[in-house]
């Protein structure tokens, strides 16, 4: 697990797909997601074992970056360049966790 050092945020989590797994038994909500972003560093606490897509909207929810951390990969450095706030969306397979972050 990555310790804390700069400015922790927690992403809610959502289902993409939300076809039950079994006849009349909806799929469980997965737990929102902690990261640490130092600078213009996501780290992640815990590693996934899919590949994890991110991207960055920006304040009119335009994409402006897309990227990808492999399976167990924890940190990405986004662009110098990239400076203000920004919506973050992080999809692990059918979840994708969403919150607001600073650069």
């Amino acid at each position: 697990m990555a310790s804390v050092k700069g400015d922790p945020k927690i992403l809610h989590s959502s289902i993409i797909d939300e076809t039950p797994i079994y006849p009349g038994k909806p799929k469980a909500p997965a737990r929102p997601l902690t990261i640490d972003i130092t600078g213009h560093t996501l780290t992640l606490f815990y590693p996934f074992e899919e590949i994890i897509s991110v991207e960055l909207f920006d304040e009119d929810e335009n994409l402006v970056y897309t990227d990808w951390l492999a399976p167990g990969q924890t940190s990405l450095v986004f662009p110098s360049t990239f400076t203000g706030e920004y919506t973050i969306r992080l999809t692990v397979g059918s979840v994708y966790y969403i919150g607001v972050i600073e650069l």
